[in-house]
């Protein structure tokens, strides 16, 4: 058993390590000191078939988020993970996935009374650009503003995002701002043939 001394040697210890390795010790999202609470994700979904959502999924991993990969089928996600979880009530998830998997968990999150509070779709463009259509609160725009810049990196700027998702949203809240950014790409991604979807899934607030 350790002594009382090594203990506060390894709380000290952890002070001094980097945020993100902070965050990926605690089952918390990291939240910056002024930022309203963020919405406590259960899981973080992520397609393995795509690039973009790996990476996703890598970001939100070091953020302090428990992920979750599928194959485009949320079949094993639902009967052996969140048909339990979601029995004993509504917990949040969030995810960047292709349409299909979000439609399927959209519709069965309805029985639990949860809805999609964040949405934010990525077409990657013929001409070497990608636009991103969200869907968000207005509380969120201007993170949101700055993939303008991010380019290539654009999947660990949405991480950063979706995983800093304020608590009390309601659907309406999500279609407040509605806008298009479009960013050049540095290079041709394998992800281009299908639009891709970041979102957040949670308990709905009502006034």
């Amino acid at each position: 058993m350790a002594s009382r001394r090594e203990f506060l040697q390894a709380g000290l210890a952890s002070l001094a390590l980097p945020i993100t390795a902070r965050a990926a010790l605690s089952p918390e999202i990291f939240s910056f000191a002024g930022e309203p609470p963020s919405i406590p994700l259960y899981k973080v979904v992520f397609d393995e078939s795509f690039a973009a959502s790996r990476a996703f999924a890598c970001e939100a991993k070091s953020l302090g988020a428990t992920v979750h990969g599928i194959k485009g089928d949320i079949t094993d996600l639902w009967f052996n993970d969140l048909y339990a979880r979601w029995k004993q009530g509504p917990a949040a998830i969030a995810g960047l996935t292709a349409h299909g998997p979000l439609f399927c968990l959209e519709r069965l999150a309805w029985d639990q009374r949860m809805r999609v509070v964040f949405r934010a779709e990525h077409s990657y463009r013929s001409d070497g650009h990608i636009e991103h259509a969200l869907a968000i609160p207005a509380s969120m725009a201007r993170r949101a503003s700055e993939l303008s810049g991010r380019g290539q990196d654009w999947p660990n700027w949405m991480a950063d995002i979706v995983t800093r998702c304020p608590e009390g949203l309601s659907p309406s809240q999500a279609q407040s701002s509605k806008t298009k950014i479009v960013a050049p790409l540095a290079n041709s991604a394998d992800d281009a043939a299908e639009p891709l979807i970041s979102w957040v899934i949670a308990p709905v607030v009502r006034a």
